[in-house]
């Protein structure tokens, strides 16, 4: 063999080992465990409100048509609340302190009016504003309040038959500087899921905005989601 030949043939043994080093430097030694890429990927968290959202907000937020459980539908139009609805009893005329904008969409089930929900969502100044107008707006019937399966916002109680009532849900949210009222009523008292799915949906809905997105989460994505 010539002295070309040889020159040669060195080289490219002394390229292959290089390469095989190199190659196996990049793989993970054994016994390093799982990839990162394996690894179950934990959801966000939620972030409380803290922007103050603008009435058009507010009315984007409340669920629509096809938006809310299945069977119920918008009665009449989304509304602007004067604050009346914020406050801790069905009586009151005027808005709570710290009260800043707030919107109430009421839905009818199966066309029918026999069967009633509503949402109400009050924005107020601060947190410490929506904590008390929340403890008030709840009311003091701790025999007929629960936590919710899985919680909501900051702060959330489900009242069964509150009141004088004997088939209603009334749900109550706060999360940062909003609270949010979810009612149902008639023949719901056996299931608060319905009303925690409303809930759940209108808080998403509210992040979703304050994040700058559009309002897209529904209550059957909800429902879905607690199935899973």
């Amino acid at each position: 063999m010539s002295r070309t030949r040889v020159t040669l043939l060195t080289a490219l043994v002394g390229i292959a080992a290089l390469t095989a080093c190199s190659s196996s430097s990049d793989k993970p030694a054994s016994g390093s465990g799982t990839q990162k890429s394996d690894e179950p990927v934990a959801a966000p968290a939620l972030k409380p409100i803290t922007n103050e959202l603008t009435q058009a907000q507010i009315a984007q937020a409340l669920l629509g048509d096809g938006e809310t459980l299945p069977g119920w539908s918008l009665h009449g139009d989304k509304s602007v609340t004067q604050g009346q609805y914020c406050n801790g009893t069905e009586e009151a005329t005027s808005a709570p302190a710290g009260w800043v904008r707030g919107g109430d969409s009421s839905y009818e089930y199966n066309g029918s009016t026999n069967d009633m929900a509503y949402i109400e969502i009050c924005l107020f100044k601060s947190a410490d504003d929506a904590h008390r107008q929340y403890t008030t707006w709840r009311g003091t019937e701790t025999s007929k309040q629960q936590n919710p399966k899985k919680p909501v916002g900051d702060e959330n109680t489900l009242v069964i038959n509150p009141g004088l009532s004997d088939d209603s849900v009334y749900g109550y949210v706060r999360s940062g500087k909003v609270n949010i009222r979810v009612r149902i009523e008639g023949g719901t008292a056996g299931d608060p899921s319905g009303t925690q799915t409303m809930l759940a949906a209108t808080l998403k809905r509210l992040q979703q905005l304050q994040d700058g997105k559009a309002a897209t989460v529904t209550a059957p994505d909800e429902q879905a989601a607690a199935r899973q």
